[in-house]
């Protein structure tokens, strides 16, 4: 019995261990056939606590939630040079935040209930130039802008501007962000001071407006991708909100069963799209094409159970929000 044990603890470390530079998803077997492109993602690290950013052990494959200083259910992600924003629908509802610098793991000390800022149910996160945190809560229709310290700054949908914002964005290039409203059908532009600019949604053809939007990422041109959950397409638009283009989720067959969660975008304009009801993420082309799928059911390195948030930082890092897994998933696009 005892040796059994460790044959299966060494497969364990040993499965942990090694990197993988293509993970292919279930319906995808194998290295890419003729005229499939290969799209190269390097597993980096996985974050449950601060023991698993210290890369203690083999956490990533040991499930450890439940306990206060362990993601529980990471919704969203956002990630800067130096630092991984994640929130957590765990009760009570928090942010971590994983600093790469000091290899600690702590949670933002937002207000306490009832006070202004306190978090019911945190979504979508960005992080500003200025180092602000803004975090949708959806249940509340706002959006908490914190310093580092969890003290609120400012908060958007004071006056009824929000119903439910789920997914943020920030274009740093043109100090705005974007705020995915999902039962208002509107994505809503503001300046990072709170000033509205425009909605996307609210007038041209019913199929170049989204119905549910519950993601939002942006290319390195501002241009403004959004996921809509009810009509399974993504539907992008230039940075002044003008329509240019959208395409449904469907991996090329009819009947395709997706239940889209979180969206990114890597510098060679790839769309990756996370799929909760077949646990993988969806890869397309700038212009929609269909590529692969990747990942599959399961709690090892490139499998996933429930992913939701999705974010790509300026160096094609990939950040995975796997649910139900309790842990953000890191990989690195290679070129």
């Amino acid at each position: 019995m005892l040796s059994c044990r460790l044959l299966i603890t060494t497969l364990l470390i040993a499965v942990s261990s090694a990197g993988c530079a293509f993970i292919a998803g279930q319906d995808d077997p194998g290295a890419p056939g003729e005229g499939v492109k290969h799209i190269r993602l390097n597993y980096v690290e996985t974050l449950r606590n601060q023991a698993s950013l210290r890369g203690e052990g083999f956490l990533d494959v040991v499930h450890t939630a439940g306990t206060p200083t362990t993601l529980q259910r990471p919704n969203s992600v956002f990630a800067d040079a130096f630092r991984v924003y994640v929130t957590d629908q765990a009760q009570p509802p928090r942010v971590f935040i994983f600093d790469r610098g000091d290899r600690t793991a702590s949670i933002l000390a937002v207000p306490v209930p009832p006070a202004a800022g306190s978090l019911v149910n945190p979504l979508g996160i960005a992080v500003d130039i200025d180092g602000v945190i803004y975090v949708a809560d959806a249940q509340q229709g706002k959006v908490f802008g914190y310093d580092r310290n969890g003290a609120l700054l400012l908060t958007f949908g004071k006056t009824g501007d929000l119903a439910y914002p789920t997914g943020i964005a920030i274009d740093k290039r043109r100090n705005r962000i974007h705020i995915a409203d999902s039962h208002a059908h509107l994505v809503k532009t503001f300046t990072i001071l709170g000033e509205r600019l425009f909605e996307i949604g609210v007038a041209g053809p019913a199929d170049q407006r989204p119905k549910s939007p519950a993601g939002i990422a942006l290319d390195g041109e501002g241009r403004i991708h959004v996921l809509d959950s009810r009509s399974r397409r993504v539907l992008i638009y230039d940075p002044e909100g003008r329509f240019m283009r959208s395409f449904p989720l469907s991996r090329g067959g009819a009947g395709d069963s997706v239940k889209p969660g979180g969206i990114a975008v890597d510098s060679a304009g790839h769309i990756y799209v996370t799929d909760s009801v077949n646990n993988n993420i969806l890869i397309f082309e700038s212009d929609g094409s269909f590529l692969r799928t990747w990942g599959k059911t399961g709690n090892l390195k490139g499998d996933f159970w429930s992913p939701q948030g999705l974010f790509i930082d300026e160096r094609d890092m990939l950040y995975v929000a796997d649910q139900t897994n309790s842990r953000v998933q890191v990989y690195q696009f290679i070129k």
